[in-house]
Order: structure tokens, then sequence, then C-alpha cells
């Protein structure tokens, strides 16, 4: 391990496989919930495959806006001569900052569910105080190779941003659309055993392999489904909820299943889930501030 830059903002560093001399480079990002380290996404997933790799991280809720493309791209392109392939990763944050920055150096971007939350087009609330000082991308380098794009296109955000941010700078991007698996699409390929094969093929031979979508008898399938359906049909939701839940406890979920039975205004089975779960003490079942708010409002207990 070689620390190449170390910044109140950023530290970026390198991360040589020492059982293989790789020819491939390949440069990760961590993601929101990520804070300043020498390792994190992607690192030992890339070195497991006999790839050398870069670690690219952020000061923890500054979504990478103290790094500028120019200073990334001081720090990573005088090495870049030792590898004859190089490929940006990344998901989420880490997604939009593949692309963000990997244009500067040429590379190979692969981005799943990109999100930029700060994106002011976006306009989400608890994003709106931090200091946006990044480019659109449209108006940063753009790489010669048009990127591959992993996501969710149920996920209404995901898909705003890919058609809004991404296409405008790379019309002709490579899209890999796995409709219900959720802003987490990794996890649910991950989950599916399909991560791997599919990362693999991309950052090894640059090519998308056909692969059959992670579908029902999955939790986040089941999940998003729900999510999905909760404004046109909650009566479908509730059911999509109720086997995700059965799948796999999640907060997440349970706190969507309550306000889909308020919105259904079948309190009393809303009243006997919240009573089952503070006999539980699952921390699965457990409301958000913003959510318990609204099921007091609707007449529950608490």
């Amino acid at each position: 391990m070689s620390t190449l830059a170390k910044h109140d903002d950023y530290e970026i560093t390198l991360h040589t496989c020492q059982t293989n001399q790789s020819s491939k480079l390949v440069v990760t990002f961590g993601g929101q919930p990520s804070d300043l380290a020498g390792s994190g996404f992607g690192t030992d997933f890339v070195l497991s495959m006999g790839f050398d790799t870069i670690y690219v991280a952020q000061k923890a809720g500054t979504q990478y806006q103290g790094l500028s493309v120019e200073a990334f791209r001081e720090v990573v392109f005088p090495i870049l001569e030792r590898w004859a392939d190089v490929v940006c990763y990344g998901s989420s944050l880490g997604g939009y900052a593949a692309l963000y920055y990997g244009g500067s150096i040429d590379a190979r971007c692969i981005a799943a569910a990109p999100m930029l939350p700060a994106w002011r087009p976006l306009a989400v609330p608890a994003y709106k105080d931090i200091d946006v000082k990044h480019l659109e991308l449209i108006d940063v380098p753009v790489s010669k190779h048009d990127p591959v794009i992993i996501f969710d296109p149920c996920v209404s955000m995901d898909l705003y941003l890919v058609e809004n941010m991404i296409r405008p700078a790379y019309p002709n991007l490579r899209d890999v659309r796995v409709p219900y698996a959720g802003h987490t699409v990794l996890t649910t390929l991950t989950q599916a055993r399909l991560l791997r094969p599919i990362i693999g093929s991309l950052i090894k031979d640059d090519e998308i392999i056909d692969f059959a979508p992670p579908a029902e008898g999955t939790a986040i399938w089941h999940g998003e489904k729900g999510h999905h359906l909760m404004k046109s049909d909650p009566a479908n939701a509730k059911i999509e909820f109720l086997v995700s839940l059965d799948l796999r406890p999640s907060k997440r979920i349970f706190n969507q299943l309550i306000q889909c039975l308020i919105k259904l205004n079948q309190l009393e089975e809303a009243q006997l889930f919240l009573n089952k779960a503070k006999v539980s003490g699952d921390k699965n079942y457990e409301l958000s501030p913003p959510r318990a708010k609204s099921a007091t409002n609707a007449g529950l207990s608490v």
C-alpha cells in the first residue's frame, strides 16, 4: 500500500497486487457513508481478481466537493504509464465520482447507480447546504470510452440523473438496466451471485455478459417493486412489502409497509405490526422519526 495523496478532504492510495503483475489498474471510489481511509469500496474485490487498484476516499459528508478534477489528475496521471488499461469503478456517490474523474485520465468507467445527492436539479432538501463546487459532467473532460451504467430504471432519481446528467456528456453510454434491483443494485447482484461475473467481465474484457436479472424470490426485488407500486397500486405494494420482509427483515421496507397501511386506511393491521415490532425488539422493525410522526398523526401508538 502506497499513499499517493493525503488531504483534509481526500485520500488517494495505491494497492499493488502481490500475486500477479497486473496490466490493468482499477481506480475505485468510496460511497456516500464513507470517510477518509486507505482502502474501501472495491479494494479487496479488485485485488482478488489479480489487478492493481487505487482507492479514492472523500471526507465524510463532502460528496467529493473538496477534490477537483485537476487535483485528481495531478496525483494519478503521472503513474499511469505502468498499466495498459485503466478502469474507474464505483457505486452511488462513488459511481458519480468514477465518471467525474475518469474522463480526466481517459479511463473506462463502470458506474453502478451513479448519484450525486447534492446535485441541484435533484433538489434533495437534506443536501441543500452542501457547497457544490464541481462543474456539470458535460463541462469536465470526458473519456473516449463510452461508460457502462448499471442501474434500476424504476428508481426515479437514478433514472433522472442518468438521463439528465450523464447522457448529455456520454450520448452513447452503455446502460445495463436491472428492474427492481433498487439503488443498491450491486447488493442485489451480489445476492444473486452475479456481481463477480458481470464486473469481472467488464474489467477484464470490457464486455457486458448476458444474465438473467434477479427476480421474484429476493427481498430487494419485492421491496423495490412494492416501492414502485406505492402511488398507483398500494394494495399490491403491501403484498410485495410483506413478501420482502418475510424473506429478510429490513427497517426501510418495514417503514414503507406502515406507510402503505396508513395509505390504505388499514390502521388496525398497522397497529398489530407496530405492537409485534415492539415486542420483538428487532431494530429492523423500528420506525424512523418522520414515519413515527406520520403514524402518530394517523392515530397509531408507536
